[in-house]
């Protein structure tokens, strides 16, 4: 078995929030969860009783706003334990959605937060981390599932799964969501300040261009790098051959000299103007917009990438109904949207859209349009065919 992969968006350090009033987005988080390390106590699971509470919003106002709609009588749950441990990305989530939570169930949750994939991954690797559910991106899903790192959801305790696209009701990932629900997703593609950068650029040629030569970046991520110079040759993005990868790796090789940095950071690079033109993830740059109207946003013509972030329950959970519920909750169409109003981030839920900031939904840095998320392609879990990249990776970073 490979190690878990790495992929994913960059440490959410900075929400929209947080750039607009130039604060660290961890402090931020710790400003509105107070949170510490989570150490709640198991709590026996009761007999089942009717279900708690729908929370408002969950059911939208006509079949016309949505193609989606809760079931009206939830299938009947057990009562919820008093507690739930969370363990999310830093502001990656709405104001007051964990005390919405709280309000509707009774449940208390200790919410912590991580920066940086690594930290989470080796957490709950140990099998005991504390917590009950966390986010790791799609890739995670089946390596997590292959090491007995979270178990299977029990789909009849989350009816509001139905408000979810078509698409990501059965993802190539995790079929038939047994083990994850989706919660928000991305593109990857390219930023650059249109006050610097010659012309309308659409192509991954111009992050190879030697005329922005130490004015570009490239995201700190070994198959989001190899993805970019896999479609710049027309390759497929999780291929395991070993002459493709070849190429690819010399052509990033050729790029190295020309670029400024590797980075998680893509608001910060693309905040401060040390980059004119950089590998970025969208909804970052989003929320890099409102203060530099200047940096645009495009998915090159040779191909993209999509990926997404999900829910799971870790195996071990103390609070395994609270869990669900939770999961559920974050489901609920008003919930999702006031996710996504807060954090720039599109949620793959339908019947959330009607509550969305209209702003985030035509904005296509978000929220390309249907024809656009067709021709994307999604970073895939290679097993064992993972090191051919990490080797590669490990070869170009070299001295870096």
């Amino acid at each position: 078995m490979s190690e878990l992969h790495r992929s994913g968006p960059p440490p959410r350090h900075l929400s929209r929030r947080a750039v607009l009033r130039g604060m660290a987005g961890a402090a931020g988080a710790a400003a509105l969860y107070a949170c510490s390390g989570a150490t709640a106590s198991p709590s026996p699971t009761s007999a089942p009783t009717t279900a708690p509470a729908t929370p408002t919003g969950s059911a939208p106002p006509s079949a016309a706003a949505a193609s989606a709609t809760p079931t009206p009588e939830p299938t009947p749950a057990p009562s919820p334990e008093g507690a739930l441990n969370v363990y999310n990305w830093a502001d990656y989530i709405g104001e007051d959605t964990v005390k919405k939570f709280e309000d509707t169930y009774g449940v208390t949750v200790q919410y912590d937060f991580f920066d940086n994939i690594d930290t989470m991954l080796a957490k709950i690797s140990t099998g005991n981390s504390g917590y009950d559910v966390t986010f790791p991106t799609s890739i995670n899903v089946p390596g997590l599932k292959q090491r007995n790192l979270i178990q299977s959801l029990d789909l009849g305790l989350i009816p509001n799964l139905v408000n979810l696209a078509d698409e990501w009701k059965n993802p190539a990932y995790d079929p038939g969501n047994a083990n994850s629900m989706p919660y928000m997703w991305w593109t990857t593609g390219v930023a650059y300040d249109s006050k610097k950068v010659d012309g309308t650029p659409d192509s991954w040629d111009t992050l190879w261009d030697p005329k922005y030569g130490g004015k570009m970046a490239m995201l700190d991520d070994y198959r989001e790098c190899f993805s970019a110079a896999l479609f710049r040759l027309g390759f497929d993005i999780n291929t395991t051959d070993d002459a493709q990868l070849d190429q690819a790796l010399a052509m990033l090789q050729q790029q190295k000299p020309l670029l400024r940095t590797y980075t998680t950071d893509d608001i910060g690079v693309l905040s401060s103007g040390d980059a004119w033109i950089m590998h970025a993830w969208g909804g970052d740059v989003y929320q890099v917009t409102p203060e530099r109207k200047s940096v645009k946003y495009y998915l090159p013509k040779e191909g993209a990438v999509r990926g997404s972030d999900t829910m799971v329950l870790l195996a071990g959970a103390q609070h395994p109904v609270a869990a669900h519920l939770f999961i559920n909750f974050m489901l609920d169409a008003q919930i999702a949207a006031d996710n996504t109003n807060l954090i720039g981030y599109m949620g793959p839920n339908e019947a959330a859209k009607q509550f969305i900031d209209p702003t985030i939904l035509k904005d296509p840095t978000v929220n390309p349009s249907q024809a656009v998320v067709a021709t994307l392609q999604e970073i895939q879990d290679l097993g064992d065919d993972e090191k051919k990249y990490q080797d590669r990776w490990t070869t170009l970073r070299a001295g870096a």
